[in-house]
């Protein structure tokens, strides 16, 4: 079913986003930041998961991440196909459960986190209200606020060759059932 439901990029056409990538990159210089969309079609296997909050059952999620639709648009991250999993899995191999589901009334927090804490040689600057504003806005814009049509699902584990493995390693995946977009937002850094 992962490989038959058609997934297509989306554009990621507000401002708000590089922001957020530049903010991102910035404070995690020495690993970076990558930020992709995709629509998924509808389809009755794929529905059943996702209306019940269930996408990283029977490796729904992952097998999502593996396709070459979602390669193709995040070279950077470097996710390994299913064949070169067997031959040369990352450090923590993404077969296995690297990914938890969150509230997602607790991703604009982890977002405005990462960007004012940054990586590792990154100095704090602020209270940390411009950062969870512009957490807010990203918000706004990629899913108008709709908390509770998301699904919010994290990994702190470097599930592929990109990840450093250490501290700074973070990925949100999150899911809008009713626009039917599915968010990848990686960060990583080293010191």
């Amino acid at each position: 079913m992962c490989q038959r439901v058609p997934l297509t990029p989306v554009q990621l056409t507000s401002g708000i986003f590089n922001d957020v990538l530049a903010s991102l990159r910035e404070s995690h210089s020495n690993g970076g930041a990558v930020l992709a969309a995709f629509r998924i079609s509808s389809d009755d296997c794929f529905d059943w998961y996702a209306s019940r909050n269930r996408l990283l059952e029977d490796s729904i999620l992952v097998s999502l991440l593996s396709r070459p639709e979602v390669r193709l648009a995040l070279p950077e991250l470097m996710i390994p196909s299913e064949a070169d999993l067997i031959v040369n899995p990352p450090p923590c191999p993404i077969g296995a459960q690297v990914f938890s589901m969150e509230s997602p009334f607790l991703f604009d927090g982890r977002l405005a986190q990462c960007l004012h804490s940054g990586g590792a040689y990154w100095h704090k600057r602020g209270d940390g209200k411009e950062e969870k504003q512009l957490a807010l806005h990203f918000c706004e814009a990629a899913f108008d606020l709709r908390f509770s049509e998301i699904q919010f699902y994290v990994s702190y584990n470097a599930w592929t060759r990109w990840f450093y493995n250490v501290a700074w390693d973070w990925t949100s995946i999150l899911f809008d059932r009713n626009l039917r977009t599915l968010w990848i937002l990686a960060v990583t850094d080293t010191d």
